[in-house]
């Protein structure tokens, strides 16, 4: 494995760990408690899987388009 391959991969876990965590901050809102700081966490998730989202969506666009001029040559 390459070194940029190697940060690849770190990248992604700490990614996923972020998305498992984002999943835990909707239990306040769940179980009916109140308090800014639980909004405040809600919005970081936002942010943080919009960020996410974005970042996996070009990775995919990417990988698509090496796919499609691997396939022409």
């Amino acid at each position: 494995m390459s070194k940029e391959q190697k940060e690849e991969s770190k990248i992604r876990r700490i990614e996923d760990v972020f998305i498992i965590i984002s999943i835990f901050s909707l239990w306040p809102v769940i179980l009916g408690w109140q308090g800014i700081l639980y909004q405040a966490i809600l919005y970081g998730a936002l942010i943080g899987l919009l960020i996410i989202f974005v970042r996996r969506v070009r990775r995919f666009k990417q990988a698509r388009t090496e796919m499609e001029n691997d396939q022409d040559v």
